[in-house]
């Protein structure tokens, strides 16, 4: 009997979330089963692995909340192609004496994907599951009583070390940032000994640290930096050069599990370049990926600025025009470009590529039933 249970388990860990929403109602010990903390992380290791089918898809929208296909976009053959079918989601949740209007994405891990909502409540989400939980309000100073996006930089990530998922917040050149875990569902306050000059953004989680773009510090000759905080360890480490001494970098993003930076240098011909940290942490490793100048690029096109997100299997880049409120697939070998889908919000909320997971966004573990 223990050996049915086995196979039974077995076989539920490689189907997707949604068809495992559907089983909890077959019976008592299959809900228990599905619920099962263990049961869980086996299926998002399944899932980490590609055992489970379909679970990649972009959430690229939140206004309203819209999602596609990831693995589709391969099969997008040419321009007429485009405008993929997508899924809106449900997201349920309204804080009270907000507006509820301006979202932005501050990261995804394991499935959860955390919205900083009008600068103020941070919300945990599992857009697979429909589940959510809106956390309880930072206790930075009242001179900050509503923060300015260009003066907040945060992130969300998972401390392996607990076994527990973490928000920091911080705002430019404070002594200080918070940490909210998820486990004790309070936030507390970590001193700094300097203050931290990175407006604006959401850190990039790779390697268990979230990373941000730094402005020139004095002490880094001048240059832009990326700066790293270990989310095991809550200390931020030193500053890693970017590649290229010549560039303003206007962004970083991951992709294949890499740190890339991108810019666009603009003069009498514009160019967007992408560089690829193949070394984690070595600055010798920049290497210059992908360039597309505007000369050589179609007419239609000559205005997008490369805002990358992923890239595809094929070698295909998925980025952001941010101009026109457009998805587009650019391929560097071809210099093509097709458009995927028009975007509802022009992506101010920004973009990523999620798993469809059943971690729970209250409790970090199982689904709450």
């Amino acid at each position: 009997m223990a050996e049915d249970g086995d196979i039974i388990s077995e076989i539920l860990a490689r189907l997707p979330v949604k068809s495992l929403m559907r089983f909890r109602c077959v019976s008592k010990s299959w809900s228990a089963l599905i619920s099962d903390p263990y049961f869980t992380k086996k299926h998002l290791s399944y899932t980490e692995m590609g055992i489970t089918e379909n679970s990649s898809r972009l959430l690229y929208s939140l206004d309203p909340p819209q999602s596609l296909d990831h693995e589709a976009l391969k099969d997008l053959k040419d321009h007429r192609d485009g405008y993929f079918a997508n899924r809106e989601l449900d997201l349920p949740v309204m804080i009270p004496g907000s507006s509820n209007r301006y979202k932005r994405i501050v990261g995804c891990c394991n499935g959860l994907i955390c919205i900083l909502v009008e600068q103020v409540d941070f919300m945990l989400w599992n857009p697979c599951t429909r589940y959510s939980n809106v956390l309880p309000r930072t206790k930075f100073p009242s001179y900050f009583p509503k923060f300015n996006s260009r003066n907040v930089f945060c992130g969300f990530g998972y401390d392996s070390a607990t076994d527990d998922y973490k928000v920091i917040m911080g705002t430019r050149n404070c002594k200080q940032i918070q940490i909210f875990t998820l486990k004790t569902s309070s936030w507390k306050v970590l001193p700094l000994t300097n203050a931290l000059d990175m407006s604006g953004t959401a850190g990039l989680l790779l390697n268990g640290s979230l990373h941000w773009l730094a402005e020139p510090q004095p002490n880094a000759g001048n240059r832009q930096t990326i700066l790293s905080f270990d989310l095991v360890e809550e200390k931020f480490r030193e500053m890693i050069p970017l590649p290229h001494h010549d560039a303003y970098f206007q962004g970083m993003t991951i992709l294949r599990n890499y740190l890339c930076v991108f810019e666009l240098l603009v003069g009498r011909d514009r160019v967007n370049t992408i560089w690829l940290m193949k070394e984690y942490g070595v600055k010798q490793s920049g290497t210059q990926v992908i360039m597309c100048s505007k000369k050589v690029m179609p007419q239609e096109y000559r205005h997008v600025f490369m805002q990358p997100i992923c890239i595809l299997e094929n070698g295909e880049l998925l980025v952001n025009d941010w101009r026109a409120g457009f998805l587009v697939l650019y391929d560097p070998k071809e210099n093509t470009f097709k458009n995927v889908t028009k975007t509802h919000d022009q992506l101010r909320c920004g973009a990523l590529v999620y798993r469809e997971t059943l971690v729970s966004p209250v409790t970090g573990s199982v689904v709450d039933i």
